[in-house]
């Protein structure tokens, strides 16, 4: 058993050092950071890649920003969108693996300040919230500014940067599963002349998880600088550093014990079927971005981002086998004993991505465009070792852990992908009426050693029209392509075509003050080339499937006079696959997504003396059952609905703050399948901060 962590000396003494030399703020700005804590997003770039209003992007987007996330107890990623519109938060619930999030029934792309950040399912580290801004969710299918990536859109995660004004804060959180964090933020300028900013920000976590006898420990520090020699030029590289030491938190229960289970015979959620001795998620990360802006005029502008990044994941799982007979996959007679098995990945990966853009803002008669100009490459490489096979087997219901063998492992070949792509957007402005334009084209290339290279070529188009109706409302309609290569071949060595998708999206949004914005939208998704099983070779995979989404959602945000905030959210989306060579799913809901989403969350604050005040909050979340068709049939997994709450004393230099999330501890699955396993939901977390700003 690895030693007990404690805190990092060098994150303990980066703080002292914070705390040493920044010079406290003034109270008065201090209160007025404090009042404009909760704001209504205005704007975001990840539609367009230029700063543009949300009122007039023609297509849904939310922003996130990561004070709205702490306040409702956010701790990854995917825990963020808990209460965005058409998100299925936590896909397949407590899962430590990614951050596997559905919107609008499919899986969005994940980008870090608007490069690629993981390809596919490729073992990265789960990115860490303290050190990111804010999160935009462009909802649909985008690949005419992003390239590769499927029909759910793009998750852009936005770092923070240096700041010319000094800031900083540190602060100690406590909570459930013996979570103990530290965590520091200090920036502002370096130099006299006001050229130079700094910021660094680290992170130092000892925790559990809420499966049994697993680690939840995390290691994080992201230095970085700005340098703005004039208002027409800036120039920032950002640095990141992670260590994680963790382990797979599903273990996936089997049905038979959890869903349907008999009385008397429901495992509990946080069982551990793996060995603690075996299991591990370590993975250790670093990476440098180079981000550089320059404005030749107030006309021409350019942008050009790059960034390099190296991980190294150790994977190794054992789990129940569940699926060789679902409905009984137990191998004793009193139904206790379950077979296993063990799996090994280790993967390194390298990644270089970059984007670079031309800005140009011109007029052609009444029509002021804005067109974008850019070319973006990326690189991944991933060599592994991986290793599986059948392990010694476990009792459920009373484990006894130290009795396992693990396989041997075996190099994989490796694995090069690249991503040329170039780009052209024009957004027309003509009175009250904006249009979006777009066309790109790209070459990717997948390597994998000894095999033929694989080289697709894709085209992919946008459209747009929002107009400026008059009293904040502003309709619009939209049209966007996605392209997806699947890099690889089939049973007879032939590649497959790429996954391409389309999206027709109606929608209005309504924001008759700066204070509220309301969005509702109607969209048509279209996913073809899905692949399937081939009926005359089990071996095989075809691409006949099809799969088709059409919903409604609804958001809103609103900051009420007298300190309280709201925001709440419904979708409705059916997902159904049209075609398919397994009969039995064609025409019937799309595994694992839900139909109906909905969420409201708000914050209450109270005055409290001359310079403090009270924050309460209290949401609600509810998600929708979700359906499995497998050859042994269907299951059908209930929805839930769950309650998170906030509390919050605040000063102008203080804090302290309670977050609980699950508020009832509801036992809930999030899905289980008809293959035999069930993915067990998160349980009730209660976590207390206070931080000191400076």
């Amino acid at each position: 058993m690895p030693a007990k962590m404690c805190f990092s000396p060098l994150a303990l003494g980066l703080a002292a050092v914070v705390l040493a030399v920044s010079a406290p703020a003034r109270a008065d700005d201090e209160a007025t950071r404090l009042d404009a804590v909760v704001v209504v997003a205005d704007r975001a770039s990840t539609a367009t890649k230029t700063d543009t209003r949300l009122i007039e992007t023609p297509q849904s987007i939310s922003v996130i920003g990561m004070e709205q996330a702490a306040d409702r107890g956010a701790q990854n990623l995917q825990e963020v969108l808990r209460y965005s519109a058409g998100a299925v938060a936590e896909a397949y619930g407590l899962d430590t693996r990614s951050d596997v999030a559905l919107v609008r029934g499919f899986s969005p792309v994940s980008f870090l300040d608007g490069m690629t950040r993981q390809i596919g399912s490729s073992l990265v580290p789960r990115p860490e919230l303290y050190t990111l801004e804010r999160l935009e969710l462009l909802r649909g299918p985008s690949s005419m500014l992003y390239g590769a990536g499927g029909s759910g859109g793009v998750l852009n995660q936005v770092s923070k940067r240096p700041q010319f004004q000094r800031a900083g804060e540190i602060g100690l959180s406590l909570g459930s599963h013996q979570r103990r964090q530290l965590q520091f933020d200090l920036t502002g300028p370096l130099d006299a002349a006001g050229t130079l900013a700094g910021r660094i920000v680290g992170v130092a976590r000892d925790a559990q998880l809420q499966t049994d006898r697993l680690p939840d420990d995390r290691r994080v520090l992201a230095p970085s600088l700005t340098w703005r020699p004039s208002d027409a030029t800036t120039l920032s590289l950002l640095g990141l550093w992670q260590h994680d030491r963790s382990g797979s938190s599903q273990q996936f229960l089997p049905v038979v014990a959890t869903l349907h289970a008999p009385p008397g015979r429901r495992l509990p959620s946080h069982r551990l079927l793996g060995e603690p001795q075996a299991d591990r998620l370590d993975s250790r990360q670093s990476s440098a971005a180079l981000l550089f802006e320059h404005a030749f005029s107030d006309a021409l502008r350019l942008n050009s981002a790059l960034r390099y990044a190296r991980s190294r994941t150790r994977f190794t799982e054992i789990y129940p086998d569940v699926y060789s007979n679902p409905a009984d996959p137990f191998i004793d007679p009193a139904k206790r004993v379950l077979a296993r098995s063990a799996y090994i990945s280790n993967p390194d990966i390298a990644t270089l991505t970059s984007d670079h853009n031309l800005q140009a803002e011109f007029a052609t008669g009444a029509l002021r465009h804005t067109v974008l100009a850019g070319i973006d490459y990326l690189r991944f490489r991933q060599t592994a070792t991986t290793g599986f096979g059948a392990t010694t087997p476990i009792d459920a219901y009373a484990p006894v852990y130290g009795d396992f063998v693990l396989p041997a492992l075996s190099r994989q070949p490796r694995q090069d992908q690249s991503q040329l792509g170039v780009y052209l957007q024009d957004q027309i402005r003509w009175g009250r009426a904006t249009a979006v334009l777009g066309a790109r084209r790209d070459r990717a290339r997948t390597q994998v050693e000894g095999q033929a290279q694989i080289e697709d070529y894709a085209t992919s188009y946008r459209a747009g029209l929002i107009v400026d109706a008059g009293r904040g409302f502003s309709p619009y309609l939209s049209y966007s392509e996605s392209f997806l290569p699947i890099g690889s071949l089939d049973f007879f060595n032939q590649p497959f075509k790429p996954q391409r998708g389309r999206q027709y999206e109606l929608g209005l949004k309504w924001q008759p003050r700066a204070q509220t914005l309301l969005t509702l939208a109607a969209y048509d998704i279209r996913e073809k080339n899905r692949q399937t099983n081939d009926p005359e070779n089990v071996l095989n995979s075809v691409q006949t499937g099809e799969v088709s989404a059409k919903g409604v959602e609804f958001e809103a945000s609103h900051r009420f006079d007298g300190g309280f905030y709201l925001t709440a959210s419904y979708s409705h989306n059916r997902a159904e696959v049209a075609r398919s060579n397994f009969a039995a799913e064609v025409g019937r809901q799309l595994a694992d997504v839900p139909k109906r989403l909905a969420s409201a969350w708000g914050v209450k604050q109270f005055d409290w003396g001359d310079d403090g005040r009270i924050r309460l909050g209290l949401g609600l979340r509810e998600v929708g059952p979700t359906l499995s068709i497998g050859g042994n049939g269907q299951l059908r997994t209930p929805g839930y609905t769950l309650a998170d709450a906030l509390v919050a004393f605040e000063r102008p230099q203080w804090s302290f703050a309670l977050n609980l999330t699950n508020l009832a501890d509801k036992q809930y699955y999030a899905p289980c399948r008809a293959f035999g396993d069930c993915f067990t939901g998160n349980g009730r977390n209660v976590t207390g901060t206070v931080t000191y700003r400076f």
